[in-house]
């Protein structure tokens, strides 16, 4: 049984303690900043204040870069790459709908949308994070966020706001059904494809740094050889008992080795760029659904698909029948609503 002690708690101690209830295993704090910690069958003494090892000898010391915290840390990454929790806390009821499509739909003149049902359901939000390495002379990490709605497969805006840690849960505030939506493979496609521009514009600015690095080192190398020649001229102009085809051959080894040295150095320079996932979350967003029936002078033009975002509280812009691309504004076009690039 756990035995908690009031103080204040630094944020190693807590990522340890939780750490070790993830691993069905306890902790128990012998006195401030020291515990013994139960994983899987083994029990180990760990401080986190050095000062505490000498009364606690066969203690291992858990700090940013020791052994221990390292092990844990590489643990954790390993064990849990993919999470799954729902939204909650989400206004699911709001205040005229209608006023609100009509606001941000802009139709025809004559044209009227009437909702007709409004559904809540859950739309899975893939949060994918993505580890870009940059390889040349040297090796450069960056990781990089993309949040795919797997109902609609656009980017996630706000997920800042979707991880905001209040509003997460492990359970759900209420049972709803799922919005339709592509599955997880898709999902990372897309994911994948929305981020390549990122990944190549952190790769071109980089190119260019190390593009600028490897020219300054080159004229210097080139500097270097430059005086070899000199020198090797110099002598030969001298009078230098060496004979002349030994300063040519010199010369020439001179020459062969800035050429090996420069394309060496610009090999090492080449830039090597790798993505891979390393982490995805899965939040069920409650979303509402709204199926809207547009009329122009009482002739029906057909049901609209409008979603209404809670966590943003606004309309998301709906597809265009034709091209299903999201607009904001339709138009009616050959008795059917259209987007203006469906129009031209």
């Amino acid at each position: 049984m756990n035995r908690q002690i009031e103080e204040p708690l630094s944020t190693l101690e807590q990522f340890v303690r939780d750490f070790a209830e993830a691993r069905d295993g306890a902790w128990d704090q012998i006195e401030p900043r020291v515990y013994d910690v139960l994983i899987g069958s083994e029990i180990t003494r760990v401080a986190f204040d050095p000062e505490a090892l000498p009364e606690h000898p066969q203690a291992q010391l858990a700090s940013l870069g020791s052994p221990l915290l390292d092990s844990l840390l590489a643990d954790a990454a390993e064990r849990w790459r993919c999470a799954r929790f729902y939204r909650v806390g989400l206004n699911l009821h709001p205040h005229d709908l209608g006023s609100r499509f009509r606001q941000a739909i802009s139709l025809s003149p004559t044209a009227i949308g009437s909702i007709r049902r409004v559904r809540t359901m859950n739309c899975p939000q893939a949060l994918f994070w993505f580890k870009a390495t940059f390889v040349s002379d040297q090796k450069e990490e960056e990781i990089l966020l993309m949040g795919i709605d797997l109902h609609s497969l656009r980017e996630v805006r706000h997920w800042d706001s979707l991880l905001a840690s209040s509003g997460l849960s492990e359970l759900p505030e209420t049972h709803l059904p799922e919005a339709r939506h592509v599955g997880l493979i898709a999902g990372y496609r897309c994911a994948r494809d929305r981020l390549a521009p990122t990944v190549a514009a952190l790769a071109n600015t980089r190119r260019r740094e190390w593009s600028g690095r490897v020219a300054t080192q080159i004229q210097r190398m080139s500097a270097y050889y430059s005086r070899l020649r000199e020198e090797a001229n110099e002598s030969f102009r001298n009078g230098d008992d060496a004979a002349p085809s030994r300063i040519a051959a010199r010369r020439d080894a001179i020459d062969r080795e800035e050429r090996l040295r420069t394309a060496e150095l610009r090999q090492k320079s080449n830039l090597r760029v790798q993505v891979k996932l390393a982490n995805l979350m899965i939040v069920q967003q409650p979303k509402l659904l709204m199926s809207v029936a547009i009329t122009d002078k009482n002739r029906p033009l057909g049901l609209l698909e409008v979603v209404w975002n809670p966590l943003s509280e606004a309309i998301e812009a709906p597809t265009c029948p034709a091209c299903a691309q999201p607009t904001f504004a339709l138009r009616i076009y050959r008795n059917s609503l259209v987007c203006a690039s469906c129009m031209e």
